[in-house]
Parts: structure tokens; C-alpha cells; sequence
């Protein structure tokens, strides 16, 4: 349930940008499945937790725990083949959350940047005076042709502060520097007209080709998000923010083994009580569990504790928390009641 709203609401803003013209529609089903990947990485320690926790709740409800009890086979028994499933996970969640989940939203990202970039030229339109992406001036594109995405006829006329330019030019085109990602108008066989008319100052310019910038927006490899980075790439680069990150990435891994621990002892109710009476409880220990994790982030980022304590001092106090579970099950009771019940 709560991935499908995680992908409702991602759903729902790439229909609004490809509404607004800034992506295409051939584009939403991949950048859905590439941005599913990361959510994964949220929905399934959290999924996998109550898994556990309302399993073994049914079998308290049957009564069947306490006939394991009877033969012999206690929490520290049943302990061992859920670590088994448990490490199997983990691995699983490693992977995802180590590589695919910065691949996916590096290869969205990528998408994203080409899908804004046929569609600059396309949101123009034709037989209209538009707004220019830049937002400096006025164009007119008299003709597109769809098998070549040529411009026929364009005109332009640009302001920046007291200087105006008209420009007109046969055809046109757009293209994308391949190291910058900045995207270029490309005119051909037309003339610049820089200046007002009858100054003497007025310069008209005759070219074969000219370039336009369309926008600012520079697709360099410096200014991913971290999330996007490789996992290699942050271990490289180890600054403050991207030791966090890794410190994250990690931590992701680790609440897919700490919360199946702590899942099995939780799940103890009576017959009486149902299956569901320890599920707020669970949540309860996951929301603070991850706020604190989520608190220390961006104290490592900061620069407000060292690399050493980091996140891990989270782990430490949950797993003890988990152990004394075990160590004395009425823990649990003294830890979120006043009193006994």
C-alpha cells in the first residue's frame, strides 16, 4: 500500500510536467520504473519488519507458540532461521540500496535532462510569438518539419538591459553540448541587427550560423545529487555530505537486520488480544528509529559529530534495545508503559 502511493504521487507529477510541456510522454513508464527502484529501498526494511512481526503474531493467536514452548523451541530457537532469512535479505537490500537505487535515479536523471531537451524546441510551437526559454526575449517560428526537427523562418528579437537585437534567419536547429549539456539554438543564413535604427551605433551582423543559448541549466557530473552518485564515486570524493550518505546507504542495509530481531519478541500477544495489538507499538519503535537516523545525517553533515559516531550509534541502542527483548521480555513493557499491564 505504501508503495503504491509512493508511485501515485510520482505518477502524478510526471503527468504535470509532461501537462506543462517539459517531458514527453513516451518517457513516463521508464522514469516510473526507474524511480520505483529507489522507493524499494524505503517500502521493503519496512515491509520485511512487519512481515515478521504479524507471523509469528498469528501463530501466538493460534496458540501454536505456546505448543512450540511446550516442545522445547523458544524465541532464541526460533531466532535462528529468521536471522537466515534475515542476512538473505539484507544482501538483497545491499545491493539494491549500494548500486541500482543510485543507478536508476542517475539513468532518471539522464532521461529526464534528454526529454527536456526535444522538447525545448517543440514547446515553442509554430505560427505563435512565444516567450523564449531564457525568458529574454520574444520568437516566431513560422514552420517545424517533423522528420528533421528543422526551423523554417525563425525571427528573434532579445533585450538584456538597455541593448536589443533582432534576429532573422532562413532555418534552424538545436544542439546540445556534449560536455556542458547546454543547449543551443542554432541559426543558419540570417542576419543580427544589434542596436536602435538610425544610431550610430547600430551594427547589422550577416552569418551563416549563430548560437543562441536555450537555458542555463548545465547537465554537469558535479552537480548530481548525491544521491545519484555511485557508491564508489562517494567513497572517492568523501566529503562531510557524502560520508553521510554512505553512512545511509549502510544504514539501510542494517534496519533490515536489527528490525526482524526485534520483530520476533514484539509479536508476543495472547489469544485474547489479536493479531494486530503490537503493530502500533512496532511502527512506534520504526518512526523513532529512523528520525534518529534521519537527526544524525544531518549532524554528520554539519560537521556536528565525527565520521566515527556518525549513524551507527543509532544501531548500537536499537540492538541493545533488541537483545534486552530477550534478555528480559517484560523490558518492553517498562520501556513504553508506566505500568504494568
Amino acid at each position: 500500500m505504501l508503495f503504491l502511493i509512493l508511485i501515485s504521487g510520482q505518477l502524478v507529477a510526471l503527468y504535470s510536467q509532461v501537462a506543462s510541456g517539459a517531458m514527453s510522454v513516451d518517457t513516463i513508464l521508464i522514469l516510473l520504473g526507474l524511480k520505483s527502484l529507489s522507493n524499494m529501498t524505503i517500502v521493503l526494511p519496512l515491509a520485511f519488519y512487519l512481515a515478521v512481526l504479524l507471523a509469528f503474531s498469528r501463530l501466538y493467536r493460534d496458540n501454536e507458540m505456546a505448543v512450540l514452548a511446550a516442545c522445547g523451541i523458544g524465541q532464541f530457537r526460533l531466532l535462528n532461521p529468521v536471522l537466515r532469512i534475515t542476512l538473505f535479505f539484507a544482501l538483497l537490500m545491499g545491493g539494491l540500496t549500494l548500486y541500482l537505487s543510485p543507478w536508476s535515479l542517475d539513468k532518471a536523471r539522464q532521461l529526464i535532462q534528454q526529454s527536456e531537451s526535444r522538447t525545448d524546441i517543440q514547446a515553442i510551437g509554430t505560427g505563435k510569438f512565444r516567450e523564449t526559454p531564457s525568458g529574454e526575449g520574444v520568437i516566431y517560428v513560422e514552420e517545424t518539419k517533423e522528420d528533421s526537427g528543422k526551423l523554417q523562418n525563425v525571427f528573434i528579437k532579445q533585450s538584456k538591459g538597455n541593448s536589443n537585437s533582432i534576429i532573422s534567419s532562413a532555418a534552424g536547429y538545436q544542439q546540445t553540448n556534449e560536455k556542458t549539456g547546454i543547449r543551443f539554438l542554432i541559426l543558419e543564413n540570417g542576419y543580427r541587427y544589434d542596436g536602435q535604427p538610425g544610431d550610430g551605433e547600430y551594427v547589422v551582423t550577416r552569418f551563416k550560423k549563430h548560437g543562441i543559448r536555450l537555458t542555463d541549466q548545465e547537465l554537469l557530473s558535479a552537480n548530481r545529487r548525491r544521491k545519484e552518485l555511485s557508491t564508489m564515486e562517494l567513497w572517492n570524493r568523501w566529503q562531510r555530505h557524502d560520508v553521510a550518505e554512505f553512512q545511509w546507504r549502510i544504514s539501510t542495509v542494517l534496519l533490515c537486520i536489527i528490525l526482524p530481531i526485534m520483530a520476533l519478541p514484539l509479536s508476543k500477544t495472547s489469544a485474547r488480544q489479536g493479531r494486530y495489538t503490537k503493530v502500533g507499538l512496532a511502527l512506534l519503535i520504526y518512526i523513532i528509529y529512523t528520525n534518529l537516523l534521519n537527526a544524525s545525517r544531518v549532524w554528520v553533515e554539519r560537521g556536528e559529530i565525527p565520521y566515527a559516531i556518525g549513524l551507527w550509534w543509532v544501531h548500537g541502542i536499537m540492538f541493545l534495545i533488541a537483545v534486552s527483548f530477550y534478555i528480559q521480555p517484560r523490558f518492553i513493557k517498562t520501556l513504553f508503559f508506566k505500568r504494568r499491564l
